[in-house]
């Protein structure tokens, strides 16, 4: 189960990270029904896998404004001028490195994988087996930011997988 403290210290992660590196600063929110990307007219989901004495994944959830705003300020460019490939490539930078810094709270020895990237309106992101163990939804000025922990649950052998994934959108 994931503390007070490790939660505190998860949001001071994300905090720092978009604070220094894409100069967007996050204000936690209590918002936390905005959930999915119809909610924030189209969205980009990013995802780090953390596998070794702690398994699971780090998920990032934004809208496509904030991620075109994260991505100009990341990359030192304009909105108007970014590729694809760019919010692509900014979204999987920013879910590396937080998870990353999540990755040290976590009981090790860890590693990370590269990231996963999801854009578009009309999509689901799940980690089969699964479960969300802490949220954090944070609002800037271009929308949400929802930074997702999920813990992969070890199967039994009693355990029979029912196809059933936790959904993240």
């Amino acid at each position: 189960m994931i503390t007070k403290t490790i939660s505190d210290e998860i949001d001071a992660v994300s905090e720092g990270i978009w604070s220094s590196m894409v100069n967007i600063p996050l204000v936690s929110s209590a918002n936390s029904a905005c959930t999915s990307p119809s909610q924030m007219g189209g969205a980009v989901t990013s995802s780090v896998q953390i596998v070794g004495a702690w398994q699971g994944a780090v998920c990032l959830e934004m809208g496509a404004t904030l991620a075109h705003n994260a991505t100009a300020s990341l990359i030192c460019a304009e909105p108007a001028e970014l590729t694809h490939d760019d919010v692509r490539d900014a979204a999987g930078e920013l879910a590396n490195m937080t998870a990353g810094g999540i990755k040290e709270l976590l009981p090790g020895p860890c590693q990370i994988s590269l990231p996963t990237v999801v854009m578009g309106t009309e999509f689901e992101f799940s980690v089969p087996h699964g479960m969300v163990v802490y949220r954090s939804v944070f609002d800037t000025c271009f929308g949400h930011l929802l930074v997702t922990l999920i813990r992969g649950e070890e199967l039994s052998s009693n355990t029979r997988p029912s196809g059933d994934m936790t959904s993240l959108l």
